[in-house]
């Protein structure tokens, strides 16, 4: 039965009638509206976030370039972009394609790849709203990857889940895609599909899809999985997954079928998307935030190479130190010239930068190849953001609110959380590096629950003041305001205060209310809950 999940179907054989709502039937396994040219109102000049690039080269080198944007964060109004250049880079077009989908449904993380018969391949997920607990890898294919007018086929879904990361070609000729779904309190009803890291294979060249193997990181320790395969030289795979403590390693030897519980695999990280990919001298090259033991934050991008299946790594080469880069993906051409696409800064330059260079210079830990380069641009969007309006805005006064109730603090039972001095420079979340950086006095020494951006869940154990701090909804549509409200929490007339960062979406208003033994509060996208 599992196999029958990931068999390539359209959506209307897709048999998923039962588990559906009549909406997402009728949005999230829609195929895609691929728009050639790009609408205005997804012009450079328009947009105000983009990031979480791919890209791919096609046999006669040509580059193409992906990455996702739409509205102002993650979220319903996300779409994907395509991009080519002639010139290895040196020149861009701008977006030539999007891909949007009607109603409230994301197209985000999308990945490209060359597949060994030439054919350049676009994919991308699809959710109903952030997240549906199942979304869907779906795909594009063109056999006139070396044109910059390539002829693309029609949409085709995949499996379920998220293509995050690279396929690999294995040495049996089998195509192998790095799937993931969340292991996130959303779930979908239909109980056959594994949450977590799986593979999935395809052994007749990308005509039909089956589930071959899956492992699963635990929800304590789950970030989004981003997870990559690579067989090794002896022709046992490993599997490197994002996790909240950096890169868990999961290991099969039996031709991908089964797979070791997920572990350390010994190389610190933060947690965000790293790239490690086989090179064509048989070399492994990984980029990742700091050195090969070193933890920094979204920054520091370097690329190192080992020459014995991951055990040692050699050289380390920075392509960018700046705060704000993240997620390296990459690709090679004929001669041997490495490419590594990125994204710096998604909400205020909004930029998709690559770099060009070669294993020489990644072991001399510099540019020593005369057509290597740093920093070059690929794309820019220019839109006006609300996060670049910030400092100018009046915060509000919030005088419509109720006055601060201090008392006792309650006890709480913590779901996959953990508790915090609530006090300037902390982490806030388990799955981001944002940091406390403004908050009303009112909350000095208080302690607060640390857990994924994505949501928590608490428990009363003994009653007292519980806090939540939450964007209003004009300020972030990331917010539960409206849940708070619900469950009888009450707006403090205190003014809102620039909770972390500079972007007006993280400006945050205080919530209150006195809660009793045995009341379990749940909360989505975003807060911070402090007691």
């Amino acid at each position: 039965m599992k196999h029958l999940v990931f068999l390539c179907l359209t959506f209307s054989l897709f048999g998923l009638s039962g588990f559906l709502n009549a909406q997402e039937k009728g949005d999230s396994l829609v195929p895609a509206t691929v728009l050639r040219p790009v609408p205005e109102k997804y012009g450079d000049e328009k947009r105000q976030f983009q990031g979480i690039p791919s890209m791919t080269i096609a046999p006669n080198g040509r580059l193409w370039a992906t990455w996702y944007t739409g509205g102002i964060t993650e979220g319903d109004e996300n779409i994907v972009l395509l991009a080519t250049s002639g010139d290895s880079g040196k020149t861009w077009t701008k977006p030539i394609l999007a891909i949007d989908i009607p109603g409230p449904v994301r197209a985000y993380d999308p990945s490209m790849w060359t597949d060994p018969e030439g054919n350049v391949r676009l994919f991308w997920a699809q959710s109903f709203h952030h997240w549906d607990g199942r979304a869907g890898v779906w795909c594009i294919t063109t056999n006139s990857g070396d044109q910059e007018n390539a002829v693309w086929s029609k949409p085709q879904r995949l499996c379920d889940g998220i293509l995050m990361n690279k396929p690999i070609a294995d040495s049996k000729n089998r195509w192998l895609l790095p799937v993931a779904i969340w292991n996130h309190d959303v779930v979908h009803p239909d109980k056959t599909i594994p949450v977590g890291s799986s593979v999935i294979v395809s052994e007749d060249k990308g005509k039909t899809w089956n589930l071959l193997g899956n492992t699963v990181v635990p929800k304590k320790e789950a970030s989004c999985d981003e997870n990559m395969v690579v067989e090794r030289k002896d022709g046992s795979l490993f599997m490197w997954i994002r996790t909240r403590y950096g890169i868990g390693e999961s290991n099969s030897f039996d031709n991908g079928k089964t797979w070791s519980e997920p572990a350390r695999c010994g190389i610190p990280h933060t947690a965000s998307r790293f790239f490690i990919r086989r090179l064509q001298s048989g070399n492994l090259l990984l980029v990742k935030h700091g050195g090969i033991l070193q933890q920094t934050k979204r920054s520091h991008l370097t690329a190192m190479l080992s020459d014995d299946d991951g055990r040692t790594w050699k050289g380390g080469l920075m392509l960018d130190e700046r705060n704000g880069v993240s997620y390296p993906d990459g690709d090679q051409t004929k001669d041997g010239t490495i490419f590594v696409i990125y994204d710096f800064d998604r909400t205020g330059a909004k930029e998709i930068l690559m770099a060009r260079f070669t294993e020489e210079d990644v072991l001399a830990e510099k540019i020593v190849a005369p057509n290597s380069e740093l920093r070059i641009l690929v794309n820019k969007a220019t839109g006006v953001s609300p996060s670049q309006k910030s400092q100018t805005l009046d915060f509000n006064p919030n005088n419509d609110g109720k006055p601060f109730q201090s008392g006792d603090s309650p006890k709480l039972e913590l779901k996959d959380a953990e508790q915090g001095e609530f006090k300037t420079g902390v982490k806030l979340f388990t799955n981001r590096d944002y940091t406390l950086h403004q908050y009303p006095k009112e909350l000095n020494g208080k302690t607060f629950v640390r857990t994924t951006m994505e949501g928590v869940t608490v428990t009363v154990r003994s009653s007292g003041i519980l806090y939540v701090l939450t964007p209003l909804p004009n300020r972030n549509k990331d917010n539960v305001t409206e849940t708070l409200l619900k469950s009888g929490f009450e707006k403090v007339a205190l003014p809102e205060t620039q909770l972390f960062d500079t972007i007006v979406g993280n400006i945050v208003t205080l919530y209150q209310k006195e809660v009793q033994e045995g009341e379990r509060i749940k909360l989505g996208k975003w807060s911070v809950i402090v007691y």
